[in-house]
């Protein structure tokens, strides 16, 4: 079906043979985090996405689901901090959910998705080591949330968009 490991290795190789990439870049921390009807990413901390599109000079496009997090009902139980430790140094998630019945079945529910404009990469010069200038990383960092935020406020009534 086209998917592919989420390592940046692997995802540095797909760039490389000019293969799109969609990412999502909350992972298990977001699943951890959704609640029925607050729209939420997890993004501040994540600029992986953005080091390999400037190293490859690739465009990045703001994408979102809103009413992604309708899908399940969620539930808090437990220690957060505990999940996200044992996430951390074990690579299991544990959150607590279900669907239609109590089944993995999700809800149907009406799912919007967003897709904004491209946001060119500077044409920049690598490092020694094949690394980007943290700065720059910052900057376009900062240009994808103001513009998933824009979209998503020119597009959406009524719910919260949350990052964390």
């Amino acid at each position: 079906m086209g998917f592919i490991d989420a390592s940046r290795k692997v995802a540095d190789k797909a760039l490389s043979n000019g293969r799109s990439l969609f990412i999502c870049t909350g992972g298990e921390e977001e699943s951890k985090k959704t609640k029925v009807g607050v729209d939420a990413v997890v993004l501040k901390n994540r600029k992986g996405f953005i080091r390999l599109a400037i190293k490859h000079n690739c465009s990045v496009v703001p994408v979102f689901g809103v009413g992604v997090s309708d899908l399940y009902k969620t539930y808090d139980l437990g220690s957060l901090k505990l999940r996200q430790r044992l996430q951390k140094y074990t690579g299991i998630a544990i959150p607590f959910f279900h669907g239609v019945w109590g089944s993995p079945t999700p809800y149907k529910v009406p799912i919007n998705i967003l897709i904004g404009e491209p946001i060119e990469m500077p044409k920049v010069v690598l490092d020694s080591k094949g690394s980007v200038d943290e700065k720059i990383v910052d900057e376009y960092h900062a240009k994808y949330i103001e513009a998933l935020k824009k979209l998503y406020a020119e597009n959406v009534e009524g719910r919260e968009l949350v990052i964390y």
